[in-house]
C-alpha cells in the first residue's frame, strides 16, 4: 500500500505522506515479530527501533490533513514535526545501540523500565493529542475559509475529516488507558485494530481517489490581510447571527442595505450563481466592491456566509425548475445551476431543504 501511494500514477503530496505513514505503521507492528522466537537472528539488531515510530503518527496526521485539502509543496522545515520521534531515539540511544543479545534479553525478561523509556512513552502520547489539536485547528481554519470565500465545495469533505480526527482521538485514548492501568491487553489490541482499520481504509480510498479531500479553489494565503481602501483588517471570523453588532465594521447599516440590494440584483439579473467557479473575489469584482466590504455585507446585513448566500440561489433555481417540470433530469439542473458535482449538489440541497432532491421531486409529483 505504501508503494502504491508513493509511486502510483496519480501521486499527490497527501498520498506520499499517507504512504510513509502506512510504512511506519507496518514497521511498528513488524517489530513485535523480530524477537517472538526468543533467539538472536539477523534482524535482532533492529529491536527497539520500531517501538518509538508511533511518536511520528501525530505529525503524519497533521501533514496529511494539511496537504489533502490544499496541494502545496513539502518543505524541509516540515521535518521539525518529527522532532518527538527524534527525541525518543536520542533519549534511548543506549538501548538502541546495545548488542542484539542485550536488547533481546531486555525485551524478553521485562526488567523495570528506565526513566528514559517512561519519558519517551509520555512524549509519545503527548505528541498524539497535541497534533490532534493542531489538526482540529487546521481543519476548522480551512472550513471557515471555504465557507467564507467559495460558493462550490463539498461540505462532506470536512465531515469526513472531523470523523477521522475523532476516531484518531478514540484510538489514542484506548492506548493511553491501556498504559495507565499497566498495559491492558484488550484495550491495547482494540487500539491497534482501529489504527490498522483507520490508516489502511483511508489509504485505499486515497489510492483510488488521490484528490479525495482536495478543494481546488482554496488559496493558502495568509490571513488577516490589509484592505487598501479603508485600512481595515479582513479575518476569517463569521458572525453567528444577523444581530451581531450591526454597527460594527467599516460600513454603516444604510450602506450595507444598499450594497446588499445591489448584490442581489446582480445575482438575479446576471445569474452569477450559475458560475461554478464563483468566489467571493469574483462576485466582489462583478458588483464593484472590495471583498472585505462584500463579506461584511453578507455576514452582518444578510446573516449568511458567502457559501450559503450563493447556494441558496442555486437550490431555489433547481426547485423552481422542478416545479415547472418535475420530469427534468436533476443532475442537468444541478450542473446548470452552478454546482460542479452531483455529490456537492446533493449535500447542499439536503443541507438547505432537509430533503434529498429526489424526495423533493417526488413530493411535487404527489401533489399534482
Amino acid at each position: 500500500m505504501a508503494a502504491l501511494l508513493v509511486m502510483g500514477s496519480q501521486v499527490t503530496n497527501a498520498s506520499r505522506i499517507l504512504g510513509l505513514w502506512c510504512l511506519f505503521l507496518s514497521l511498528s507492528f513488524l517489530g513485535y515479530f523480530i524477537f517472538m522466537d526468543g533467539e538472536v537472528n539477523i534482524f535482532s539488531c533492529l529491536i527497539g527501533w520500531s517501538m518509538f515510530l508511533p511518536a511520528s503518527y501525530g505529525a503524519f496526521l497533521y501533514l496529511y490533513c494539511r496537504h489533502a485539502i490544499i496541494e502545496r509543496p513539502l518543505q524541509l522545515k516540515d521535518l521539525w514535526h518529527f522532532s518527538p520521534l527524534l527525541i525518543c531515539y536520542l533519549l534511548n540511544y543506549e538501548i538502541l545501540f546495545a548488542s542484539p543479545e542485550d536488547k533481546l534479553n531486555m525485551f524478553l525478561t521485562h526488567p523495570p523500565e528506565p526513566i528514559t523509556l517512561v519519558i519517551s512513552e509520555f512524549i509519545l502520547f503527548l505528541q498524539a493529542f497535541i497534533y490532534i489539536g493542531f489538526s482540529a485547528v487546521l481543519i476548522r481554519k480551512y472550513q471557515i475559509k471555504a465557507r467564507k470565500t467559495l460558493s462550490n465545495f463539498n461540505p462532506d469533505i470536512f465531515q469526513w475529516l472531523w470523523k477521522l480526527l475523532i476516531l484518531d482521538a478514540v484510538i489514542w485514548s484506548l492506548k493511553g488507558a491501556s498504559s495507565i492501568v499497566g498495559f491492558n491487553f484488550t484495550l491495547s489490541t482494540m487500539g491497534d485494530i482501529l489504527i490498522i482499520v483507520l490508516i489502511y481504509s483511508i489509504a485505499m480510498a486515497q489510492w483510488r481517489n488521490p484528490r479525495l479531500f482536495k478543494i481546488d479553489q482554496i488559496e493558502d494565503k495568509p490571513n488577516p490581510k490589509l484592505n487598501n481602501q479603508d485600512n481595515t483588517v479582513e479575518t476569517d471570523e463569521i458572525p453567528t447571527s444577523p444581530s451581531t453588532a450591526k454597527s460594527d465594521g467599516a460600513l454603516d447599516e444604510s450602506t450595507r442595505n444598499s450594497l446588499l440590494s445591489l448584490v442581489r440584483q446582480k445575482m438575479q439579473d446576471s445569474s452569477l450563481f450559475m458560475d461554478n467557479q464563483l468566489t467571493l473575489a469574483r462576485l466582489a469584482e462583478a458588483v464593484g466592491v472590495s471583498t472585505h466590504h462584500l463579506s461584511e455585507v453578507l455576514n452582518q446585513q444578510d446573516g449568511k456566509n458567502f457559501y450559503r448566500f450563493v447556494n441558496e440561489y442555486r437550490v431555489n433555481f433547481v426547485c423552481t425548475r422542478l416545479k415547472e417540470d418535475p420530469s427534468i433530469k436533476i443532475l442537468e439542473l444541478a450542473l446548470l445551476s452552478g454546482f460542479s458535482s452531483k455529490s456537492t449538489f446533493n449535500a447542499v440541497f439536503k443541507q438547505l431543504t432537509d430533503q434529498t432532491p429526489t424526495q423533493f421531486r417526488d413530493g411535487l409529483k404527489s401533489t399534482r
